[in-house]
């Protein structure tokens, strides 16, 4: 019963920089501008990778995780 009252902890995506490709497909696909392309500290070549800037915005859909079109996303 004690588990039936507990409120689901929301899960927010984890981007692997070490695979992503910088496609900023989850960015658009994010229906709520959760992610944005920020972060360039990843390699030399300056890319902006996503990086979630709205953790209050973020509900926990996944749909980034689903539309990376190399499974570099997990929601954690």
């Amino acid at each position: 019963m004690k588990e039936l009252l507990m409120a689901k902890e929301k899960k927010i995506p984890a981007v692997d920089y070490k695979l992503c490709m910088a496609c900023r497909v989850c960015i658009t696909a994010c229906p709520f501008s959760c992610l944005e392309a920020v972060r360039t500290d990843i390699d030399s070549y300056q890319k902006a990778y996503p990086e979630l800037i709205s953790p209050d915005t973020c509900t926990g859909c996944g749909i980034c995780a689903k539309t990376c079109p190399i499974d570099v996303i997990s929601m954690v």
